[in-house]
């Protein structure tokens, strides 16, 4: 009877420490150059998998902030990804692309899967790539008229303090 109860309690720990690994081998793989839609999904996945297993437990500040971190690293790589691959898209892999890691972009007011679309196209691939361009550089964005109407007003409504270069 007892075996039961530490069975059940070895298993999620053991998840825990896959899907540790399995994003540590990813990102590791993405970090050394290893750029391919089987590695982004992969390591989208499994970051997934331990932003869910996590998400019942007590978490600091500095864990969630690293898991944001790594997201937006996924996100960035996966646009770079996009960039050159997307020519080689049908129609259908291009939205499933983009409904994957263009996901922190749709969670912005005013932004749906064209304008996350274009914002990919033209190397915007998370809201901080956004918010760090001047509205000077958000105005002179290569978009349609109907886009800029709603992200001008969108990019005008970020805090100073989330306008920064990324560069820097």
């Amino acid at each position: 009877m007892t075996a039961e109860p530490s069975q059940t309690t070895d298993l999620p720990a053991e998840q825990l420490r896959d899907n540790i690994n399995t994003l540590m081998h990813t990102v590791t793989a993405l970090l050394e150059g290893e750029l391919t839609q089987g590695v982004l999904e992969t390591a989208l996945k499994s970051h997934d998998d331990l932003r869910d297993q996590l998400a019942a437990q007590p978490l600091g500040t500095s864990t969630l902030s690293a898991l944001q971190r790594i997201e937006q690293f996924i996100a960035s790589q996966a646009g770079h990804y996009y960039q050159t691959a997307s020519v080689d898209f049908d129609e259908q892999q291009e939205g499933r692309f983009i409904t994957l890691f263009a996901r922190q972009l749709l969670t912005l007011d005013g932004i749906g899967p064209a304008t996350a679309r274009q914002l990919f196209q033209i190397g915007i691939f998370t809201p901080e790539h956004f918010f760090a361009l001047t509205p000077k550089e958000v105005a002179q964005l290569n978009l349609p008229a109907a886009t800029l109407a709603r992200l001008i007003p969108l990019h005008a409504q970020a805090p100073p303090l989330a306008r920064f270069s990324e560069t820097t």
